[in-house]
């Protein structure tokens, strides 16, 4: 037998395929329905979370920064322009407002000891001035902070408590769990809390529960919805935005906010002030007590020695002894000044808390400034800190600053102490000279000007350090805030900023349709079975001959049944296509083969046979897979004799034909299973009666086993003129069709075609459209050539 092998095409192995878009569209078609299922669940997904989701709102405030005016004192008078730019003073305001401690003192003002929520789907409600009931409890009592406590009512006078929560009590962490029952306006107390609710008026309808705040995680939460910065670039003006669940606790929280730190900078300004005020105090104390004493020393003296005045030599005397005694007492205070000012620079202490020295009655106009200019430095410093790393550029600016004026004072300050200490000799010894003078008059004058030098040195004392305390008073109520709220916290500034609807739904909206379609992708780039027939010639080299319709039939031999459907018009395409592999006259043999059983090779072999025999050809279909044997419940035979028991001489040729209910077609079914069917196929005797058949028949098909689990369809190939391969659409896997190239070619397999089976129309999308569709188009359901039973079900 001549063998005329059809030529195979080289394999292309997976090479991938440019993008296509109009079979990624139809494919996405295909299934339109997961789209509209996805995007109506997403959607109502989504109306729920906004209808359920707590509302978000956020207020603002507006804050203007001053320009500081420098003062007289300023150290830009003595060292010219400050360092310190404009840019950086934002930033420092900023940076404090955003400061745990600042927020912490807000708490602590508000004094929101406790919090009510109450429990819904997507989020719980805080219940700001809403309250459901009122929790009453000693300031010294104990109870754990941030621990939920559930609360339902069971009655008019009875409520139950359920706590189940994780805490950490002395750093350990530790499972809080109970239910208890409770009394409306009687103590609930236990290990872990000692409250008292009281009843509500109208009892609300919901679960809630509320917790002891702890101040610390509160203060945290706070910074995260407080937003700060600059309101307009180029502006002093800083922008406060707060959000939360309730507007009312939005716009406490953040004027409260404005004052606190109002109330920082003014303490900040007037610490110099209320150091002063606080030394004065302290000094006057004592000279109080002493002029008091002194006062009624003078008097008792005067009386008891019977002397009211002292002559004019000795008033003389004794108005000079108290000039001397005031310069005196005025160089020792202001040489202690020094001594401890120079102290404080060499510890690098907190400058903050010296006097200036105008208090003391010095006037040297420097040392005021420096003074002044490093407590400014230090408290600009602390502010920065609050927000800029010590490494930073503008705080390293400050320091640089800071220890040039601390070099500088330092040495003022030794010259100022060594000049003091030669003034205060100098005043000694004049005194000493006084007294000298002195001691010449009567021991009475003597004993009355020494008494009245302690109350006039006194005195002189007393009413300076008043003058000083009263001018320090003046400079503390004089100062202003840095800061003014130019746009306080209020309902018109609030707004709501979620759930924001427009974009809930538009996720939605796109999650809809991208969840089908990475679900469509995914199971596409991993799915290995075969998709069309492009994809099958590319992978095997092979030519795909014809392309079979789904059967939704439960007869075996639709096309016998319905010879008008589409199915029966896809096996007539194939029974025309069939003449590609030009098949000889007379005498020819297909074999009918698969890789893998369930690919539909007995329905196709047992349908093509049966559709040729219409076709006026006299056709025999030999059932050869004696391993699992189906042909035969195609035509409702008996499968106890076939060609099993020829081949092993039971039977004669003509015991094995089976007529059928076509006119021009018969069968030879599998017969028993043998233990080795593939010596039987390669028998003589399988052989002679291939021979014997073409004697008699038009048309010989033989239906195989699968080649990927038995060599018997290569063993039968060798009486075949031509071969066809069933591939199952959607089944067939890609590697059986690279193995199918390679058995072709190992096999030398005579003109061999693939036949697609199982397409559907309704299901495949752009193959449907591609190739199933032309039956549809060159016929038409609606046409009348197909009948309404035809249709799938």
């Amino acid at each position: 037998m001549e063998r005329n092998d059809m030529h195979v095409k080289p394999n292309a192995y997976r090479e991938e395929e440019p993008l296509n878009f109009k079979e990624l569209i139809l494919k996405l078609l295909q299934y339109w329905y997961w789209f509209v299922i996805s995007t109506v669940v997403c959607g109502s997904i989504a109306v729920a979370y906004m209808l359920y989701v707590p509302s978000t709102y956020e207020t603002n405030s507006i804050l203007l920064v001053k320009e500081q005016n420098n003062s007289s004192l300023s150290l830009d008078n003595l060292f010219g322009k400050s360092p310190l730019k404009s840019d950086v003073k934002l930033e420092n305001h900023i940076g404090i407002l955003t400061s745990f401690s600042l927020n912490y003192q807000v708490l602590a003002n508000l004094g929101w000891l406790t919090s009510w929520y109450r429990e819904m789907p997507f989020g719980d409600y805080s219940m700001y001035k809403a309250e459901p009931y009122k929790v009453t409890f000693a300031k010294d009592a104990f109870n754990l902070k941030g621990v939920p406590i559930h609360i339902s009512i069971l009655d008019d006078n009875h409520y139950k408590i359920v706590v189940n929560s994780e805490t950490k009590i002395l750093g350990i962490d530790t499972d809080i769990s109970f239910e208890k029952k409770g009394v409306f306006g009687e103590k609930f107390e236990n290990q872990y809390f000692s409250f008292t609710i009281q009843k509500a008026l109208v009892p609300k309808e919901g679960n809630y529960y509320f917790m002891f705040n702890n101040w610390d995680k509160m203060t945290l939460v706070n910074l995260e919805k407080l937003k700060i910065n600059n309101a307009t670039k180029g502006a002093d003006l800083i922008t406060i935005k707060y959000s939360g669940q309730t507007p009312d606790q939005c716009i406490t929280y953040v004027n409260e906010l404005c004052q606190v730190y109002i109330q920082y900078g003014l303490k900040q300004k007037n610490q110099i002030s209320e150091n002063t005020i606080q030394f004065i105090d302290h000094q006057l104390k004592d000279i109080v007590d002493t002029l008091k004493s002194t006062s009624n020393q003078f008097t008792e003296y005067r009386s008891n020695k019977k002397v009211f005045d002292l002559g004019t030599e000795a008033s003389l005397v004794a108005e000079k002894l108290s000039d001397l005694d005031s310069k005196r007492s005025m160089a020792k205070m202001q040489l202690e000044y020094y001594q401890n000012l120079l102290k404080y620079i060499d510890k690098e202490g907190d400058m903050g808390n010296m006097v200036i020295p105008s208090v003391v009655g010095i006037t040297d106009q420097g040392l005021n400034s420096m003074v002044v200019r490093l407590s400014e430095l230090n408290s600009k410093k602390e502010a920065l800190s609050y927000s800029l790393h010590s490494k930073n550029p503008s705080v390293q600016v400050i320091d640089k600053e800071l220890d040039y004026l601390r070099k500088s004072l330092q040495e003022n300050l030794n010259n100022l102490v060594f000049n003091t200490t030669n003034e205060l000799k100098s005043i000694d010894q004049d005194i000493s000279e006084v007294n000298e003078q002195l001691s010449r008059y009567p021991q009475t004058e003597q004993d009355l000007i020494n008494i009245k030098r302690m109350v006039d040195l006194n005195n002189e004392l007393y009413n300076f350090l008043l003058q000083k305390r009263a001018e320090a008073q003046i400079t503390k109520a004089s100062n202003v805030p840095d800061v003014d709220v130019l746009d306080p916290a209020r309902w018109a500034t609030t707004e709501k900023i979620g759930p924001k609807k427009k974009i809930i739904l538009g996720v939605a909206l796109v999650l809809g349709l991208a969840i089908p379609f990475l679900i469509i992708m995914l199971k596409d780039f991993f799915d290995e079975t075969v998709e069309d027939k492009q994809q099958i010639e590319k992978l095997t080299g092979l030519t795909v001959i014809s392309d079979i319709m789904h059967s939704s039939y439960k007869e075996p031999l639709p096309i016998i049944g319905r010879p008008r459907s589409v199915l029966a018009e896809s096996f007539r395409e194939l029974r025309t296509g069939i003449e590609y592999l030009n098949f000889e006259s007379e005498n020819r043999v297909i074999g009918i083969h698969s890789m893998v059983p369930g690919e539909g090779k007995s329905f196709v072999s047992s349908n093509l046979a049966s559709i040729i025999a219409l076709n006026d050809m006299k056709v025999v279909l030999i059932g050869a897979d004696m391993r699992k044997p189906t042909l035969h419940n195609y035509f409702g035979m008996n499968n106890a004799v076939g060609l099993s028991t020829y081949l092993i001489g039971h039977h004669t040729l003509d015991d094995i034909i089976k007529p059928t209910k076509l006119k021009n077609m018969d069968v030879i079914t599998a017969g028993d299973i043998p233990p080795n069917p593939v010596e039987l196929l390669a028998s003589k005797k399988f052989k002679e009666l291939i021979e014997e058949l073409k004697t008699r028949y038009d048309l010989i098909m033989i239906d195989n086993s699968p080649l990927t689990l038995v060599t018997d369809g290569a063993v039968v190939a060798k009486y075949t003129n031509s071969n066809l391969f069933v591939v199952r659409h959607k089944y067939s896997t890609k590697g059986s069709m690279e193995m199918l190239q390679q058995i072709v070619k190992k096999n030398k397999i005579p003109k061999p075609g693939i036949v697609l089976n199982d397409i559907n129309p309704k299901k495949l999308g752009s193959y449907a459209h591609r190739n199933g569709g032309y039956y549809r188009k060159a016929y038409g359901e609606g046409t009348g050539y197909f009948d309404d039973s035809s249709k799938k079900k």
